[in-house]
């Protein structure tokens, strides 16, 4: 027996499934119909977001390493000044009761930059160079002035262009808990 279905203007047999012939004659409804300009709309975005995202996480690792080297700048210079303080003329010491420093300090400071040069020429945040620029260390004298620079390059070199972050600290050691006082 054949039945007229309001909806497919056509005549339908009793064995044919209503619902298989409504979606089959269905139009779509207009939320999921998009002209030809819409078509890779979404991919653009997601491609100019993509790029914009990875510019952010650039700017926010290079920025942080050239913050870490004014950083490791004064560490290492600190370090130096100690390694220089701690050169102790032992035959001064005895004689007189004096810590004063010996020959040799400004060696020992250099020597301390070199070595954490080394240390730190690898990882994300690596140092290209140290370098101490200045020691102020005279023998018999109890305070160590040390000047340190250190260079790094950015992790990620192509956004940015090719620059070099070179940081600068200067560290001066400080005779015991006196803060200058006499020893």
């Amino acid at each position: 027996m054949l039945t007229r279905h309001p909806l497919t203007r056509g005549l339908l047999s009793q064995d044919v499934l209503t619902q298989d012939v409504l979606t089959r004659h269905r139009r779509p409804c207009s939320a999921t119909v998009r002209g030809p300009a819409e078509r890779g709309s979404v991919t653009v975005f997601v491609v100019v977001f993509a790029i914009a995202v990875m510019f952010l996480l650039a700017l926010i690792l290079d920025g942080g390493i050239a913050m870490n080297a004014k950083q490791r700048a004064a560490d290492i210079a600190g370090q130096a000044a100690r390694a220089a303080a701690d050169t102790i003329d032992v035959a001064q010491l005895r004689n007189t009761g004096a810590a004063v420093m010996g020959p040799g300090a400004c060696g020992a400071a250099a020597k301390l930059v070199s070595t954490y040069g080394q240390r730190l020429s690898s990882g994300v945040d690596r140092v290209t160079s140290t370098a101490m620029v200045s020691c102020v260390a005279p023998a018999g004298a109890r305070v160590a002035t040390v000047q340190v620079t250190v260079s790094t390059s950015p992790l990620v070199p192509g956004v940015f262009g090719a620059f070099r972050e070179t940081a600068l600290a200067s560290a001066t050691t400080e005779c015991g808990i006196t803060l200058g006082g006499a020893c």
